[in-house]
């Protein structure tokens, strides 16, 4: 009889002190096994200053797109007024972003068509999205370019609800790109989050349809040009138990270098954001590949 008292006893404990376990310990890992990527979350006690908002605008664009200079004056304008503080990306999609004859390089990014209807199909170019909100009086989430100032200088001011760091290293002598991705979240959401990363790059001379007396400019310099997405184009998800203050996500991703993208000229762009009917961008965060 006391050898079953002893028993139940030893029992019931055990029950009271894992339903009492908090996440702690080993994180809570999701990769699919391939070696040297992170799949993983796991929660973190210890404090975290917000870092300062750094805005996400991807342009919708295109070499035949006669006042997307326009735009692209607007873009280098406002990180210039705003340091560090606008990632933008310069998606080249549709008619107009169909290669001039003789052109090097077509700047097309293959996705560029499904993110455009992702956010909700642009109404005309030169035309983006500002952290992909939908802004009080806008019918949608992607509006002309000069709305773009007012919109930036709200939002870079406002406290993010995550932190995004990035870090990268080179594998297999320079062939491939290994990027790693954390994020930590300030405020509690109720809905599912996810990271879209993108390879940019800047300063590549080619053709481009300007407003008269120029014309086509067979030298004109395009930045922020999207070269590659490194997650699926409505981004990868961030799975998890919970969607907490203090949850941490690391995720990894491999990318096989080209030899035509130049090094010093390109960047990694990564933004948190929501899903479903609300795609809004929680933080970004952006790191120079060389």
């Amino acid at each position: 009889m006391l050898r079953h008292l002893h028993f139940f006893l030893g029992l019931l404990g055990l029950v009271f002190s894992t339903s009492a376990c908090m996440e702690v310990g080993p994180p809570v890992d999701f990769s699919s096994g391939t070696p040297g990527l992170k799949d993983t979350t796991y929660m973190e006690s210890t404090p975290e200053n917000r870092q300062n908002r750094v805005v996400l605008l991807e342009e919708f664009t295109g070499v035949r797109c006669v006042n997307c200079p326009r735009a692209h004056t607007t873009i280098s304008a406002l990180q210039s007024l705003y340091p560090g503080r606008v990632a933008a990306v310069g998606i080249h999609t549709g008619f107009y972003s169909v290669p001039y004859a003789g052109q090097a390089e077509d700047l097309t990014l293959p996705e560029g068509n499904n993110i455009e209807t992702l956010l909700g199909s642009a109404q005309g170019y030169p035309s983006g999205s500002v952290n992909r909100r939908q802004f009080s009086g806008e019918s949608g989430v992607i509006i002309s370019d000069q709305k773009w100032s007012n919109y930036v200088s709200v939002e870079k001011d406002l406290s993010p609800s995550a932190n995004v760091g990035l870090s990268r290293s080179w594998l297999e002598g320079g062939a491939t790109v290994q990027v790693d991705c954390r994020v930590r979240l300030n405020d509690s959401s109720s809905s599912p989050l996810y990271l879209t990363v993108y390879l940019v790059e800047n300063n590549i001379t080619g053709f481009q349809l300007n407003p008269s007396p120029i014309g086509l400019d067979s030298a004109y310099v395009h930045k922020h040009v999207a070269r590659k997405l490194l997650t699926p184009y409505n981004g990868v998800a961030l799975q998890a138990p919970s969607w907490l203050v203090g949850r941490v996500f690391e995720r990894s991703f491999a990318l096989d270098w080209l030899p035509s993208w130049r090094r010093e000229q390109c960047e990694i762009i990564a933004a948190v954001h929501r899903g479903g009917n609300s795609g809004e961008v929680l933080q970004t965060a952006k790191l120079a590949i060389d």
